[in-house]
C-alpha cells in the first residue's frame, strides 16, 4: 500500500507537470463545445451510476477517478479560457458606450450590430463557464463518493478478523503450508531453468550475466574506494568538523549503501525489462530479492553513517559510543526482520495463502517487527554524551533530554504505543491492520532518518557556500548580512523538509495522494472573506518578487557602491545620495510588483486613503515631515554623509542620512541620531561644505611690556614652520587687543584639510610655547587682589567654626577649616 501511494503520488506529480493549459486549449478547438458537454455529461453518467454499484472495485475505482481528473482538469481549463475571453468584450462594450434610451436616437445599424454580436459572444461565453462549473461540481461530488466508499472499503478489509494465530487448529494448518510454500519459492529457479532454452541459458550464463556482473562489481568497488578516499572518515582527523564528519557520513553512507543498491537496482531494472528472460514465479522471487535487499543495505549503511559506531569522533548525533553500537545493531536487526517479511509477501503473490497462514505469519513477524522498534525507542540508549556541545552542527544548539512530556519522549511514546497495538492487533486475528501498522512504521522510520541526513546536508551545503571565497567575492556580502542569509535560507529549507516530511509520512500511512493535492490547492488557492478574495499562493509570489526585487536593488547599490563610484571623481555625499535614491526606487518597485501579484485594486486603496489621510497626516506630521525633510536633504544636498558638522551641543561627522534620521559620529566615537526636519529648519554649522579648506586659530596672551613686533615675528615663524598650514593663503598674526593682564594677540593659518584641525592647532601651541621660551617672551598668570576692609572682618573670619552639640562620627562628619587667601601671585603681584 504505501509503495504504490508513493507511486500515484510521484505520477500525479508528474502529470500535473506535463499538462500545458495549450495542450487542453487544443483539444477544446479540435471539438465544439457542445459535444465536449455531452462527454462531460455522458461520462459523469456512468461514472456516478459505477458509483452506486455495490460491486465497485479497487482498480475500477482508480480507472474512474483519472477520468474524473481529465475531465476537471478539461473544464477548468475550457473555464479559464473563457473567462480570459469575457475580460477584452466587456472592455469592448464600455468602449461602445450604454444603448440609447427609449425615446433618444437610435444609434447606427453598424454599431448597434457590433454591440449585439459583442453581447452575443459574451453571452456564449459565460455559458461555458457555467457549463464548466457544473462539471466541476459534478465531478467534486463523485470523487467525495469514490474517497468515501474507498475508505469505507479500506476500513472493511484493515478490520477483517482472522483465525486466532495461537489457536491449535491455525497452527496446525499454517505450519505445513508455510514451509511448502517456501519450497515452491526455493524450486521455482530450478523449474525456471528447466524453461529456458539451451540458446537462452548459453546467451545468460556465457554472455550477458557474466559481464553484468563484473562490470557492476568493477565499477562499484572503484567508487566505494574512490569515495572513502577521497571523502571518507580519516581516522587521523581527531576532532573534525561537523561538515567533515557530515562529508564522512555522506560518502560512507553512499560507499556502503547506495551503490550496491544500484548495482542491485540495474539487475532489477535488467529482470523487469521486456527482453527479460525470467518469467513465472522465480521472476517474482527474484525482482522481490533485489528490491528487499536494496532496502536492507540503505537500512544497515543509514545508521552506520549516522552514528559511526566504530569511530565516535564521527558521529552526527551526540550519542555515548556504546548506545551509538546499541542502536546501529538495533536497526539492522530490524531491517533485517522487516526485509524477510517483505521477500517472503512480495515474492509468494501468485500463491494461494490461507487465512490461518495470514493469522499465524503476521504474529511471526510484525510481532518480531514491533519488539524490535520497542528495543529501539528505549531512552537510555538514546542518551546524550556529556561532550554533545563539541558534536553539535555549527549555529545550533545542542539537543537537551526534554522532561516527561517532551516532544521526543512523546514521540517515543506514541511510537511505543503503536508496537503494542501491533502486537495486540496481530493476537486477536487482525492480521491485516497488524501489518498495515507495522509495515508503515517502518517505513515511516526509514524515511525520516533519510530526510535528517539530507536536511543536515542542505543545511552544511548552505553554510559552506556562504562561507566560500567566490560568494564573498562576487557579492561582497559583510559577515552580519552572511549570517542573516543563512538563517533564512536554513529556515526555508527546515520548512520545506518538515513539510515534505508531513506529506511523505501522509501518504505513507495510506492517504491518497490526489487527497493531499487537493488539500493544497484548497490552502493555496483563493477564498472570499465577504467581498474579498484572498490567495494564499499570489500572496507568496508577492513576497517572492517582493523580497526578489529588494535583493536585486542592493546587489546593484554594492555594486555601484564598490565596483562603479570608486571609478569616477564623485564625492561621498554624492555617491550616498544616489545609492539612497536608487534604494527609494527600489523599495518603490518592489512594493509595486507585491500589489500587482496580489492583484489588489488601487482605487479601493485611494478611496481607504482619502479617508485616513487627515487622521494619518495630523498623527504622522512629524514622521512626514521628517520623510521630506531626508528627501531634500538628498537633493539639496546641504549636509552630505562624510560632513563635519556642529547642530547645537552635537558636533562630528555625518555617517548616514536616512528617511526618518540623519545619524552623526562625534569625535567621542556615539552616535547621535538627529531628525531629519532639525538639519533643514535649524541652524547647522558645516566645516565641509563646499570643500574642506578651513582655518584654524591660536590665541596667545604675553605679558605687559613685551615689545610687540618680536611677538609678531615669533608667531609667524611658527606658522610658516609648521607643514600643514597652507602657503597661500598666507598665515598671519594679529594684535586683538589689551587684556585684563596681558596682550592679546591671534596666529591664524589655513588648512587645506579642516578635519585636522584640532590636532594642528595642538602642534602649534606646542611650537610657539617653546618659541616663546626660547625668546624670553613671558606668558603671564592671571592676577586677583583681595582688600581687607577691616581687622575685626578678619579675626571673624579666622575664627573656627563651632563644634555642633551631638557630635556625628563617620565619613564626612567632620567640617574642613575654612580657608582664606588672596588668589594665586605671580608677575608683580601684591
Amino acid at each position: 500500500m504505501p509503495l504504490r501511494s508513493l507511486t500515484a503520488l510521484l505520477l500525479l506529480l508528474a502529470a500535473a507537470c506535463l499538462a500545458t493549459p495549450e495542450a487542453a486549449q487544443a483539444q477544446d478547438v479540435q471539438r465544439p463545445f457542445g459535444k465536449v458537454v455531452e462527454e462531460w455529461t455522458e461520462g459523469l453518467d456512468r461514472a456516478t451510476q459505477e458509483v452506486a454499484s455495490p460491486g465497485l472495485s479497487a482498480p475500477r475505482a482508480e480507472t474512474l477517478k483519472k477520468r474524473l481528473a481529465a475531465i476537471a482538469g478539461e473544464a477548468r481549463t475550457i473555464k479559464e479560457n473563457a473567462q480570459g475571453e469575457i475580460d477584452p468584450l466587456k472592455v469592448q462594450l464600455e468602449a461602445l458606450g450604454p444603448p440609447p434610451a427609449e425615446g433618444e436616437q437610435p444609434e447606427l445599424e453598424e454599431i448597434a450590430a457590433q454591440r449585439r454580436k459583442i453581447e452575443e459572444d459574451v453571452a456564449a461565453y459565460e455559458a461555458r463557464v457555467k457549463q464548466a462549473d457544473l462539471a466541476l461540481t459534478r465531478t467534486k461530488e463523485v470523487l467525495e463518493q469514490i474517497a468515501a466508499r474507498t475508505f469505507e472499503r479500506s476500513i472493511q478489509l484493515l478490520f477483517r478478523s482472522y483465525p486466532l494465530p495461537f489457536a491449535p487448529d491455525t497452527v496446525v494448518k499454517a505450519v505445513p503450508e508455510f514451509f511448502e510454500h517456501l519450497a515452491l519459492l526455493a524450486r521455482s529457479p530450478v523449474r525456471w531453468w528447466e524453461s529456458v532454452t539451451p540458446e537462452q541459458r548459453d546467451r545468460v550464463i556465457f554472455q550477458r550475466f557474466p559481464i553484468v556482473l563484473a562490470l557492476a562489481l568493477i565499477i562499484g568497488w572503484t567508487l566505494r574506494k574512490a569515495l572513502t578516499r577521497w571523502l571518507g572518515r580519516d581516522p587521523t582527523i581527531e576532532q573534525p568538523t561537523y561538515a567533515r564528519r557530515l562529508t564522512g557520513a555522506i560518502a560512507d553512507g553512499v560507499a556502503h549503501g547506495i551503490i550496491p543498491a544500484l548495482i542491485l537496482g540495474g539487475f532489477l531494472y535488467r529482470a523487469l525489462s521486456d527482453s527479460s528472460i525470467i518469467s513465472g514465479l522465480f521472476a517474482d522471487v527474484f525482482t522481490s530479492f533485489c528490491g528487499v535487499m536494496i532496502m536492507f543495505t540503505l537500512a544497515w549503511a543509514l545508521p552506520r553513517a549516522v552514528f559511526s559506531p566504530e569511530q565516535p569522533e564521527w558521529r552526527l548525533i551526540p550519542v555515548a559510543p556504546h548506545n551509538a553500537r546499541a542502536i546501529s545493531r538495533r536497526v539492522t536487526w530490524l531491517a533485517g526482520i522487516f526485509a524477510a517479511d517483505l521477500f517472503f509477501a512480495t515474492s509468494s503473490r501468485r500463491l494461494v495463502i490461507s487465512d490461518e497462514l495470514s493469522s499465524l505469519y503476521t504474529l511471526v513477524t510484525s510481532g518480531l517487527e514491533a519488539i524490535a522498534v520497542l528495543f529501539l525507542i528505549q531512552g537510555r540508549i538514546w542518551a546524550w554524551e556529556e561532550d554533545s556541545e563539541a558534536l553539535a552542527p555549527e549555529g545550533e544548539a545542542t539537543v537537551q533530554r526534554s522532561g516527561p512530556w517532551g516532544f521526543w519522549t512523546t514521540l517515543r511514546r506514541l511510537i511505543g504505543l503503536v508496537a503494542v497495538a501491533i502486537i495486540v492487533t496481530s493476537l486477536s486475528g487482525y492480521a491485516n491492520l497488524s501489518r498495515y501498522l507495522s509495515e508503515d512504521l517502518v517505513i515511516s522510520g526509514m524515511a525520516v532518518g533519510i530526510l535528517f541526513v539530507v536536511r543536515g546536508l542542505g543545511r552544511e551545503l548552505i553554510g559552506g557556500a556562504l562561507r566560500s571565497t567566490l560568494l564573498q567575492d562576487s557579492l561582497a556580502l559583510p559577515h552580519r548580512t552572511r549570517t542573516r542569509y543563512k538563517f533564512w535560507l536554513r529556515a526555508l529549507l527546515d520548512f520545506l523538509i518538515y513539510g515534505g516530511g508531513f506529506v511523505l509520512v501522509l501518504v505513507i500511512w495510506g492517504v491518497p495522494p490526489e487527497d493531499i493535492l487537493a488539500w493544497l490547492r484548497l490552502v493555496l488557492g483563493e477564498f472570499s472573506v465577504g467581498n474579498v478574495t484572498i490567495s494564499i499562493s499570489d500572496i507568496l509570489v508577492a513576497f517572492a518578487l517582493f523580497f526578489a526585487a529588494l535583493f536585486v536593488t542592493r546587489a546593484i547599490q554594492r555594486i555601484l557602491s564598490e565596483k562603479v563610484f570608486p571609478e569616477t571623481d564623485l564625492d561621498p555625499g554624492v555617491r550616498h545620495s544616489l545609492s539612497a535614491g536608487l534604494g527609494y526606487v527600489g523599495l518603490i518597485i518592489a512594493a509595486a510588483l507585491a500589489i500587482a501579484a496580489v492583484g489588489l485594486d488601487l482605487s479601493n486603496l485611494a478611496l481607504i486613503a482619502g479617508a485616513l489621510s487627515v487622521g494619518i497626516g495630523f498623527g504622522l506630521q512629524g514622521v512626514v515631515n521628517n520623510f521630506v525633510s531626508g528627501l531634500i536633504l538628498l537633493i539639496e544636498r546641504p549636509v552630505k554623509v562624510g560632513d563635519w558638522i556642529v547642530v547645537g551641543m552635537n558636533e562630528g561627522f555625518v555617517k548616514r542620512i536616512n528617511v526618518r534620521a540623519t545619524e552623526i559620529e562625534t569625535f567621542q566615537r556615539a552616535s547621535v541620531i538627529i531628525p531629519n526636519s532639525e538639519l533643514v529648519a535649524g541652524t547647522v554649522t558645516n566645516w565641509t561644505h563646499k570643500d574642506s579648506y578651513g582655518r584654524v586659530d591660536v590665541p596667545v596672551k604675553v605679558a605687559y611690556g613685551t615689545d610687540v613686533p618680536k611677538v609678531m615675528e615669533v608667531l609667524e615663524g611658527c606658522l610658516r614652520e609648521n607643514k600643514d598650514i597652507a602657503t597661500w593663503p598666507e598665515p598671519f598674526v594679529v594684535f586683538i587687543g589689551f587684556g585684563d593682564s596681558s596682550l592679546d594677540f591671534e596666529a591664524r593659518g589655513f588648512l587645506s584639510n579642516v578635519v585636522w584641525k584640532v590636532i594642528v592647532a595642538s602642534d602649534l601651541a606646542v611650537a610657539i610655547e617653546r618659541a616663546l621660551r626660547e625668546n624670553g617672551i613671558e606668558i603671564p598668570i592671571p592676577q586677583r587682589d583681595l582688600h581687607i576692609k577691616s581687622a575685626e572682618g578678619l579675626s571673624e573670619a579666622l575664627r573656627p567654626p563651632e563644634r555642633p552639640a551631638t557630635e556625628v562620627t563617620g565619613v564626612g562628619a567632620s567640617t574642613p577649616p575654612r580657608e582664606i587667601g588672596g588668589g594665586r601671585t605671580g608677575g608683580g603681584g601684591t
